[in-house]
Parts: C-alpha cells; sequence; structure tokens
C-alpha cells in the first residue's frame, strides 16, 4: 500500500495541534507569552510508519506549517525531515508504546525547532536583548506547556488508531 492509514490520522492529529496552538497564541497577544509546542508533531510518525507513509505525513505537515508561521518558507518543512529522519533511524532505541521517549523527543525537537527559528532570523535580531528575552520566555513556556499536551496529544494520536481499528504497533521494529 502507498499509504497508510495511519498516516492520515497522524497528519489530522497534527492539524488539529497546530490549528489548537494558533488558536492559545491569538488568544495571548496581549502577553509577550508565545507558544511553540511543534515537536510532538513529528515523534510519533517516525516511530510507528514505514519510510514512504511517514515522508508524506511529516513532508505535508511541515508545508502546513511553514505556510502560517512567520520564517523563511521551507525551514520548518526540511527541519522536520531532517529532525524525522534522524529519528526513524535510530527508532530501535525508543520505546513508542510508551509515552516517556516519544516525549523526550518532543521536548528535544521543540527545543530545535525553537534554535532553527531564532538563528533563522539573522544577525540584527541577534544583538538585541529584548529578543533573546523573547527566546527564553518562549522556550520557558512552550516547554512547561508541553510536559501537560505532550502525553495528551500521544495518547490521543494512538486512541485514534484504536478508534479506526489500526494497527497500534509501530512496524518494523524488532521483536524483542
Amino acid at each position: 500500500m502507498l499509504l497508510d492509514p495511519r498516516a492520515i490520522l497522524l497528519f489530522a492529529a497534527n492539524a488539529l495541534l497546530f490549528y489548537l496552538m494558533l488558536l492559545v497564541n491569538s488568544a495571548l497577544a496581549a502577553w509577550p507569552v508565545y507558544l511553540f509546542l511543534l515537536g510532538p508533531m513529528i515523534v510519533l510518525p517516525a516511530l510507528y510508519l514505514r519510510h514512504q507513509s511517514y515522508f508524506i505525513c511529516t513532508f505535508f505537515s511541515g508545508l502546513w506549517v511553514d505556510a502560517a508561521l512567520p520564517g523563511p518558507f521551507g525551514l520548518f518543512t526540511a527541519g522536520f525531515l531532517l529532525t524525522g529522519a534522524f529519528i526513524f533511524m535510530a527508532r530501535v532505541r525508543f520505546r513508542a508504546e510508551h509515552n516517556y521517549h516519544p516525549i523526550c523527543l518532543a521536548h528535544g525537537l521543540n527545543l530545535f525547532y525553537i534554535a532553527v527559528l531564532s538563528l533563522s532570523a539573522g544577525f540584527p535580531a541577534w544583538g538585541s536583548g529584548a529578543f533573546w528575552t523573547q527566546v527564553a520566555t518562549t522556550i520557558l513556556f512552550s516547554h512547561l506547556a508541553l510536559l501537560l499536551v505532550a502525553p495528551w496529544f500521544f495518547n490521543f494520536e494512538r486512541m485514534l488508531f484504536a478508534l479506526f481499528h489500526l494497527d497500534v504497533e509501530p512496524e518494523d521494529l524488532p521483536v524483542s
């Protein structure tokens, strides 16, 4: 099969998480707080799907994020594909059926995406103290929110698999 049906569900869950993140950010517009919760979007597609389905899900999720967030176009698509490929190659080392490893991966990916977005701002922004204060508050509040959102999101994705009677086990993993 060209596309695993789980990839469609994972893309829909990614779109929901991204929409909710943007909704919360628009509600927080009066405050100097910005939530950046892109880390969980890549973890389960890279851990659960075969390479074709993972690539399609990650590519379209990256395009969706690139279209909505400020930054150079293609930044998040390339970042999603790069980090997803890293997780995909090392996925035998992670326990995908529990939340501990996916949550740790989500925090690492989220920090990586914030760093990439901050570096893409360029030299004029780097000299400003206000820029680094905003980056620090974004990291702090995003990772605090990620402590609550990531377990919910991963359980939501697994619940979607069970609801649609799809395989809830990752593919291509060695049997212990």
